[in-house]
């Protein structure tokens, strides 16, 4: 049986000490070292070439933005964990990559180890990690959003995204550059990222940009983007839309 490495980054020793315990369960998997510190940790990654490691955030000298750029190519599977954080939280879900809200239970870390098992061999994923990194960075309307499908991995500024439409359990994205972007998830999935970010959900199946509204067309019950996309409101949404609207003025 081929022996797995891990390598540890965390300045919690109870948070180190569970997930020790957790991977000594595993008879195939060898922690080979661990660091509290950003810079030392990068240096005995670089020397141990571990093929996963489990990484904290934030750290008391750093965090993962300013850690990950310390690698010309990352070559390891990441674990991430992180304690409570609001702009954390959506940085992970845009990027599109899984994370460890701490506190985890066993249960959580070992999903997430089996995981990591079962991908080993595979290629990583740079643009979502480098989503990542610009999203942890950027609190505001400037994040970034990975958007997966069969053939293409889409990094698009949430920004750019004028509406998104659902088709049964596909979404369509429209962008202000008049491109659309399909997706093999149901639009539930984003109204739950992007609703936090002046997004509507105005209808079963269309999640609007509020900046991008131009008018309210009472007769037809439709609200109009870039003065030409005109989109139906479900009546259940018709006064949330409108006081949003008449809070504009």
């Amino acid at each position: 049986m081929q022996t797995i490495s891990c390598f540890i980054v965390e300045d919690d020793p109870q948070a180190f000490s569970f997930a020790s315990s957790i991977i000594k369960n595993y008879k195939n998997i060898a922690v080979i070292g661990n660091s509290n510190s950003i810079n030392d940790a990068a240096e005995l990654i670089k020397k141990l070439k571990p093929d996963f490691i489990i990484l904290d955030v934030f750290l008391t000298d750093g965090n993962a933005f300013e850690f990950l750029p310390l690698f010309k190519t990352i070559d390891f599977k990441i674990i991430f964990t992180t304690s409570y954080a609001k702009y954390a939280i959506d940085a992970f879900k845009f990027s599109a990559i899984d994370y460890l809200l701490k506190p985890y239970d066993k249960k959580e870390l070992t999903t997430a180890i089996d995981k990591v098992l079962t991908d080993i061999s595979k290629t990583n994923h740079e643009s979502q990690l480098s989503t990542l990194m610009y999203n942890l960075s950027h609190k505001d309307q400037s994040k970034k959003i990975v958007l997966k499908n069969a053939n293409t991995i889409h990094v698009i500024g949430i920004k750019d995204i004028l509406f998104a439409k659902s088709d049964n359990n596909y979404t369509s994205f429209l962008l202000t550059n008049n491109k659309s972007i399909l997706v093999s998830k149901p639009l539930k999935s984003f109204d739950e990222k992007l609703s936090n970010h002046n997004f509507f959900r105005v209808h079963q199946s269309y999640l609007i940009n509020l900046n991008y509204i131009s008018s309210y067309d009472k007769r037809n019950e439709e609200v109009v983007l870039n003065e030409k996309h005109a989109i139906p409101v479900a009546q259940s949404r018709k006064k949330s839309l409108l006081t949003y609207i008449d809070e504009l003025f």
